[in-house]
Formats: C-alpha cells, structure tokens, sequence
C-alpha cells in the first residue's frame, strides 16, 4: 500500500493526521505544498478542495480523500491488515 498525502504549513488536521499514522504504523510519503513547488502543481492539478488530501494505491487501484475523516481511517487500518 502506498499513501501519500498533501499536506500544507500550519494545517492542523494535517498535523493532527500525521500524528494518527506515526501512532498505526502506517507509512506514508508527505507532499507539503507550502513548502515545494512541484508538489503544489500537482496539488493543483489533482484539483482537490484542500488539505489534507491523501491519496491510497493498492494493487493497481487508487482511492482518495480529502480530511482525515473515519472512512479513511477505516480504510487505512483494513489496507494495512490486508497487506501483512
């Protein structure tokens, strides 16, 4: 499973989100686009609605989700379990 999410300087349920992976050990490659202009083109051309924005491949299928909402959450825990 790979997960990437969107994140920005000074977000706090970005901050609050990452803290949630580290505590599930779940890795995750961050893209901060505050911080990175390529990161934020993409960003962009994704056209989401803001950040968090995390973005799950798995087995040649893609999911994404904006916020870190239960239904991610729920959906990272049961990739993870699938994957061991």
């Amino acid at each position: 499973m790979d997960v990437t999410i969107y994140t920005q300087t000074g977000c706090g349920p970005c901050k609050l989100f990452k803290i949630w992976l580290k505590r599930n050990d779940i890795d995750y490659q961050e893209k901060n686009i505050t911080e990175n202009e390529v990161y934020l083109k993409e960003f962009l051309d994704l056209q989401p609605k803001g950040v968090p924005y995390t973005i799950i491949k798995e087995g040649g299928l893609e999911k994404s989700f904006l916020g870190a909402r239960s239904e991610l959450k729920k959906v990272l825990r049961r990739e993870k379990h699938l994957s061991r």
